[in-house]
């Protein structure tokens, strides 16, 4: 992955380098010349935060509908220094037949007290042996808000219409908020044996 980040940065800079070298020998007005270089800088800035997938951050989109839960770590809301906390989950989708059918990813989730216990209480199963299976459905606006509510009353933070204070990246992850249950991993479907 570190090889994919460094050949995109280099593309990056070629690129810029082309259009720096064009844009001060042409005929544009400076004005034109300016804007070229303010974009192509904005680009730069861009590609950077659109790699960090690629080094193994937790991604922030939507679960898919069935997963095998690997792993869960839970990071309590600290008013200290402002952070309202996070649940992130190793997972791998399951297909049709309860078998991988993907590399493990890892996910960050918004924190909510509910989903904080039934992450521990997973991660408790898997440490005691028992494999864990996880569903995500998409939440009904109201229920997300209604457990965000039932979290802010336990911890006393208050902000307005959500009551609790989110940053930037939060309120994008409750937009997104998904129910996600867990319990245990069935049995994979094997495909019938042929007589012999």
């Amino acid at each position: 992955m570190t090889t994919a980040v460094l050949g995109i940065s280099i593309a990056y800079v070629i690129m810029g380098l082309l259009l720096l070298g064009m844009g001060l020998t042409s005929r544009f007005a400076w004005w034109v010349k300016a804007m070229a270089i303010v974009v192509t800088s904005v680009f730069f800035v861009e590609a950077f935060y659109a790699t960090k997938g690629l080094l193994g951050w937790p991604g922030s989109e939507r679960l898919p509908g069935r997963f095998q839960l690997l792993w869960a770590r839970v990071v309590e809301p600290d008013a200290k220094i402002g952070d309202s906390g996070s649940i992130y989950l190793w997972i791998e989708e399951l297909d049709e037949n309860n078998v991988p059918a993907s590399v493990p990813r890892s996910y960050r989730l918004p924190y909510s007290r509910p989903l904080a216990e039934r992450s521990s209480k997973a991660r408790d199963q898997i440490m005691k042996g028992n494999p864990q299976q996880g569903s995500a459905e998409d939440l009904v606006e109201t229920q997300a808000q209604q457990d965000i509510k039932v979290d802010a009353k336990r911890t006393g933070e208050r902000a307005e219409g959500t009551g609790v204070v989110v940053d930037a990246e939060q309120a994008k992850l409750l937009q997104q908020a998904q129910r996600v249950e867990f319990g245990a991993m069935p049995v994979p479907t094997l495909p019938p044996k042929l007589p012999q």
